[in-house]
């Protein structure tokens, strides 16, 4: 356990405290480059002035098909990485960690963006896109992607990389039954299953890396029923995560909203039970979503069930 304002060591990352800003999509993009724009820095050296331990920024790209709206920023290009160093300078020189979640937006694309969304098996997740299935070269070029993302990620200095594996997006829709319905390697038969999409991700980043980086994921432990990603399924790929070597898994939803939610602020509380149980008693966990009170945010690290605090809205309104 541990107080909101202890100090956590996760892997090779030393936090200040328990404090995460989660990914927020700031839209603050040169809309040709994907490159980020100097108000960017000033809202994550906010971020840090206010004294959050871990900041993560919106997401990023790993694929101009994977780009889910045109003010989302790039980490597909080398051209980036120089932009993206001077962006989080400042935020890390008042001892926050900064750390950039990779995505690939798969059929949850603006169309308006992304004029030919891609998906596991083409099925459609908003009345924005209507994407068409993968081929098997394109699965490996996107697994490929989030490899390279990472390393411009190390290389721009940031102190770690998140994996958005959660809301619906493409390491998602591969996990949930109702949107990967493939008939190959990546789907229900393949050798990992549905879980070979997630995996493949993250020994690819891993491997361009290093052992000793902080890789982390949001991961979606459960979705809307109708979609079948239970948490039962989600834990496995939880467990999963750990065995590939994910430092830290921030427990968010799926596809959609899943009905299982707990009575207070710490609505995704049953989500992180189920993964605790999955991954062991000191395997670090974060959880995202409605917490709001230093009180509720003190009981959730006192249980033990994670150990750190996720925060989006009330960042936004108090940095």
């Amino acid at each position: 356990s541990g107080s909101l304002f202890d100090p956590i060591t996760v892997g090779s990352l030393t936090l200040r405290n328990r404090v995460m800003r989660s990914a927020t999509a700031e839209r603050l993009t040169e809309r040709e480059t994907g490159a980020p724009r100097p108000a960017l820095g000033a809202l994550y050296e906010r971020l840090a002035r206010g004294g959050v331990g871990v900041i993560v920024t919106g997401h990023a790209y790993v694929q101009p098909g994977g780009r889910a709206h045109d003010e989302m920023t790039s980490l597909a290009d080398d051209a980036v990485i120089g932009p993206w160093r001077a962006t989080i300078a400042a935020a890390q020189a008042l001892g926050a960690r900064v750390m950039v979640q990779i995505n690939h937006a798969g059929s949850n694309c603006d169309q308006a963006a992304t004029p030919d969304p891609v998906s596991p098996s083409g099925v459609a997740t908003s009345d924005r896109a209507r994407p068409r299935a993968m081929t098997a070269a394109e699965v490996e070029g996107a697994i490929r992607a989030f490899g390279q993302a990472a390393r411009r990620a190390r290389e721009a200095g940031f102190d770690g990389v998140q994996i958005h594996g959660a809301h619906g997006y493409l390491v998602s829709q591969f996990l949930t039954p109702a949107t990967n319905t493939r008939d190959d390697a990546w789907g229900p038969d393949g050798p990992d299953g549905r879980l070979g999409f997630l995996k493949a991700v993250a020994e690819e980043v891993r491997r361009q890396v290093g052992d000793d980086y902080p890789v982390w994921i949001k991961l979606g432990v459960a979705g809307a029923p109708e979609h079948g990603l239970d948490a039962a399924l989600g834990a496995r790929a939880a467990a999963l995560c750990r065995e590939v070597g994910i430092d830290c898994i921030e427990i968010s939803h799926a596809l959609g909203q899943p009905e299982a939610v707990g009575r207070g602020e710490a609505r995704f509380l049953p989500m992180a039970e189920a993964v605790r149980g999955a991954v062991g008693p000191d395997y670090p966990l974060a959880l995202v979503n409605g917490l709001r009170t230093l009180r509720a945010m003190e009981e959730l690290l006192r249980s033990g069930v994670v150990q750190i605090v996720s925060l989006c809205r009330p960042l936004i309104a108090e940095p």
